[in-house]
């Protein structure tokens, strides 16, 4: 099991966008109880440059994935000592913290999913677990009332920047043990 999202392009294309929001609610003098529920309205350019950079993300993430599970594969298969061997056809290969296009209700909407997977009706997913931790390969339920998710996880206990500040190599070598 491996797990890489867009490498921080998606955060930057959110934050990009997040602030293009605000701006936007300005201009048109829509007046939010907080700055931080400003949107874009569907329609607009801005809108439609968000999805079409989301998606990119998107895509840049998923092929990020399968480039990374090949290069793998191909190590382990030149490891002496490890017999030949072959992958299955089947691989789950799941985003998360992404929005994408779906029906639900009888309408199409955007779903955003933070911290989530779709969980479709006998879809597979993947909810890992930190470092040490388990992670589980799930299989949906597809209950109409979560817009068919499922939970990825808890999330972290501290930042990325936090842990490298915190934790050396050597740690991580020892926890893994």
């Amino acid at each position: 099991m491996l797990h890489s999202g867009s490498r921080g392009i998606g955060n930057a294309i959110g934050r990009f966008f997040i602030e293009k929001a605000k701006e936007e609610m300005q201009v048109h003098q829509i007046n939010l109880p907080d700055r931080d529920l400003a949107y874009l309205k569907e329609g607009t350019q801005s809108f439609d440059d968000y999805v079409e950079a989301v998606g990119w993300a998107q895509d840049f993430a998923r092929a990020n994935r399968e480039l990374m599970m090949a290069a793998v594969l191909e190590s382990l298969r030149r490891c002496r000592g490890i017999p030949p061997f072959t992958t299955g056809l089947l691989a789950v290969n799941c985003h998360h913290n992404y929005v994408a296009k779906e029906r639900h209700y009888d309408r199409s909407l955007y779903v955003t999913r933070k911290g989530a997977v779709r969980a479709g009706q006998g879809e597979l997913g993947i909810i890992p677990g930190s470092m040490g931790a388990r992670s589980f390969i799930v299989r949906g339920k597809g209950h109409p009332e979560s817009f068919c998710s499922c939970s990825h996880g808890a999330g972290r206990v501290m930042s990325r920047t936090e842990a490298k500040r915190r934790f050396t190599v050597e740690d991580q070598r020892r926890a893994t043990e």
